[in-house]
């Protein structure tokens, strides 16, 4: 075997330990999920794991993997199937065949560039073989019988042949016979979901065992410390949700009574390998991993979202790391949840939807997720058109993957409900009982004629005494001013909304938790706290609870929200007043926030709870009366469109072996895709942190919504700097105010 010994498949990794590597992060997958229904998918992934990278052994190969200068640029993956030949896999041969040649690029990619040539010098089969050496090949060959030996099942051994061309076509061949009807087909095929599986795990186990990550491990929450944080007195939901044991259910309960717990006690009586915990917005997702750590072991929860490197890099800071092991150790988690390895992940919505859109390796992302519980909390954050795309593809997940969904919200419109159990007709529903939604009682509507901005002398007065107060608007212009406008008056104030670096946001986010954190105690408690303006980033994001609040008027849904930031621990004989204006609407504006007819039909309820206590109950009937008639046809309406084009230009379409192609990229970056800009007034910071930072100075970055960089674009005031991937905004910028558009029409 010397001649394998200078094989390597890695750097300073011989080939034969990465194939047993990877052999192992099979053998681990096929315990996490057995699979009963798809009896022969480990076996053929075994079979495969040890043949994958046999390719490598090609000279080719070898020198670039040791000089860059000295790129092979041929697919080692190909050659890899011309060792299939030695054995005899029977009805496995086209399974094998599919998870070796495309465990790096898809199906098409390797046809098409493989495919035979009249001209010989043209065919990159001959080109594969060129130079490989027949004394390792057959040291290669040995050692494959003897790794097949030590399988439960292995195949039968055939005698010794130098490859030929003619062996890679027609493996290439068989396999082209093999998927065409498999993606003729699509889901009606019999083999549709086993595909998936296949690519997802092959992948799932060699990008594990490239990166020697941690072992794949179960699913371990610890029931015992969920009923202990619960205490003796749960409510009536928790019990019933934990009886569920993991089985499909819509949970709706009131803010504050436990949902995540009934949620965790549900997905602890359940086995599982692995619970998704879904959230809409970062803060949450941030928050939720550490309320996480309490019940499961520290190292099982992994955190996925389009910030999370910046947030674990936050994070170990704050836990006094240096930088560089800071920086050091943040990438490393986020590579563990990149790879799959958390048996608890929390991430967002968008995660699952990047796999219907069939970005590079999703089928790695569907077989994860093969069986898998998802908490999908907060369902109600989504406007419609997102929501058809989040509903359906959970729809898809469990038709196909058959996860296990629990779905939590506070507030049900009636048409999110009956959207959520056309997709998903199996739900069990739970909802509080109408005595547990009376307790949680923690506000009484006042509802204010005018604009908010003239009647900052209320605002002022409710501060002085001593009530902790927020103000919440709708745009980042209104929030600026106003708080400029309190400022003028000598009272301190605190603006928070999307457009901060997250260096600035996460320094605001402190300083709000330490004055107004549920528990909080500042030190300067004898001093009126600094007053709050926000816009609707303060709505579902910190544990925050202020005695008051005062509202540009919005939805219903968005007005909730805004009210669960005050008195969050409720005192039903202390209810704190919510005061919401009427105006301004938005009719008016160019680009409104909010549908105007929804703002006003929210308060037309309003008006009949002006004065009078609110619980979420009451909010869930008030839905049902804002959506109807038009409003409930026009919903209808957008939900159902995006809902049929969703359903044909991405599930519909979605094949394995096959990654989208780039219209369909352009489309999910056309509905999540933000941009992340550098203001000119923080470019010699950033490139004085660079170098020694990298993280750090990604932390300078803004957030905008795509359409505001195009608009900047347009005036000459945003612009792709060369050479990098940094994107520009002449736009004035300070840690107190954020980022100022002249055109501030979004949050």
């Amino acid at each position: 075997m010397a001649e394998l010994s200078r094989i390597l498949a890695r750097p300073k990794e011989r080939l034969t330990t990465h194939s047993l590597r990877v052999l192992a992060r099979v053998e681990q997958l096929a315990t996490l999920r057995p699979l009963p229904e798809y009896p022969r998918l480990w076996q053929r992934l075994a079979y495969a794991a040890l043949l994958h990278d046999g390719g490598k052994l090609a000279p080719g190969f070898q020198r670039g993997l040791r000089s860059r200068r000295e790129r092979w640029g041929l697919r080692h993956e190909v050659l890899s199937l011309a060792f299939v030949q030695w054995f005899d896999f029977g009805g496995d041969l086209p399974w094998v065949i599919a998870a070796i040649a495309t465990h790096h690029r898809d199906a098409a990619f390797i046809l098409e560039r493989y495919r035979p040539r009249s001209n010989p010098t043209d065919d990159r089969a001959v080109q594969l073989l060129d130079g490989l050496d027949p004394a390792a090949a057959h040291a290669w060959y040995d050692w494959l019988v003897g790794a097949f030996a030590e399988l439960q099942e292995p195949p039968r051994i055939r005698p010794f042949a130098l490859p030929t061309p003619d062996v890679i076509h027609k493996a290439l061949s068989y396999f082209e016979t093999w998927l065409t009807p498999l993606h003729e087909q699509g889901a009606a095929h019999p083999d549709y979901v086993q595909a998936i599986m296949l690519r997802g795990g092959m992948i799932l186990a060699d990008h594990a065992a490239s990166a020697q990550t941690r072992d794949f491990t179960p699913l371990n929450l610890d029931a015992r410390r969920i009923w202990e944080r619960i205490g003796p007195a749960p409510f009536a939901h928790q019990p019933r949700c934990a009886a569920l044991a993991g089985r499909p259910a819509l949970l709706v309960a009131p803010t504050g009574s436990g949902k995540t717990e009934a949620a965790l006690l549900w997905a602890a009586q359940a086995p599982a390998a692995r619970l998704l915990y879904l959230l809409p917005y970062r803060a949450s997702m941030d928050a939720m991993q550490r309320r996480l750590e309490n019940v499961a072991p520290a190292e099982d929860v992994g955190l996925q979202h389009g910030r999370a490197l910046q947030s674990l890099y936050r994070r170990l800071l704050d836990e006094h790391h240096a930088p560089p092991d800071a920086a050091r150790d943040a990438t490393e988690r986020l590579n563990v949840a990149r790879l799959h390895a958390y048996p608890i992940r929390v991430t967002s919505p968008y995660q699952l939807l990047r796999a219907a859109y069939q970005f590079k390796g999703f089928e790695a992302t569907l077989a994860d997720m093969h069986a898998a519980l998802l908490i999908v909390d907060e369902i109600h954050a989504y406007d419609p058109a997102r929501l058809a795309m989040i509903v359906e593809t959970l729809g898809f997940l469990r038709r196909h993957i058959t996860i296990r969904p629990l779905i939590m919200t506070a507030t049900l419109p009636p048409l999110v409900q009956a959207a959520l159990c056309e997709a998903l007709p199996e739900l069990h529903m739970l909802r509080a009982s109408a005595r547990t939604f009376a307790d949680f009682r923690r506000h009484v509507v006042r509802l204010r004629p005018g604009d908010l901005a003239d009647d900052l002398d209320a605002i002022v007065a409710a501060r002085r005494t001593g009530q902790a107060v927020l103000v919440t608007v709708n745009t980042v212009r209104r929030a600026r001013a106003i708080g400029g406008a309190l400022n003028a008056l000598g009272i301190e104030t605190h603006v928070l909304h999307s457009r901060f670096s997250a260096r600035d946001r996460w320094d605001h986010e402190r300083e709000l938790l330490r004055l107004f954190g549920v528990g909080a105690h500042p030190t300067e408690a004898s001093q009126p706290r600094p007053i709050v303006v926000a816009t609707q980033v303060i709505e579902v994001s910190l544990d925050l609870s202020f005695d008051t609040l005062f509202s540009d008027p919005a939805p219903l849904e968005a007005l909730v929200q805004r009210f669960g930031r005050v008195n969050r621990k409720p005192n039903p004989a202390a209810l704190a007043p919510v005061h919401v204006y009427d105006q301004p609407t938005g009719r008016a504006d160019r680009r409104p926030v909010y549908d105007p007819a929804l703002v006003e039909a929210g308060l037309d309820v309003l008006r009949g709870w002006d004065g009078q206590p609110v619980d979420e109950a009451r909010v869930s009937a008030g839905l049902a009366q804002v959506y109807r008639g038009a409003i409930a046809e026009g919903w209808r309406a957008r939900y159902t469109a995006k809902q049929t084009e969703f359903r044909r230009a991405v599930l519909d379409d979605l094949r394995p072996f096959q990654s989208a192609d780039e219209g369909l990229f352009r489309a999910f970056s056309a509905h999540f895709d933000g941009v992340e800009v550098l203001p000119l007034d923080l470019e010699d910071e950033y490139r004085a942190t660079l170098n020694n930072d990298p993280i750090g100075a990604s932390t300078l970055l803004v957030p905008l919504a795509w359409w505001q960089y195009v608009m900047l674009q347009d005036q000459g005031r945003a612009w792709q700097g060369e050479g990098d991937d940094l994107f520009f905004v002449d736009a004035p910028y300070d840690a107190l105010t954020g980022l100022q558009l002249e055109n501030d029409e979004a949050e």
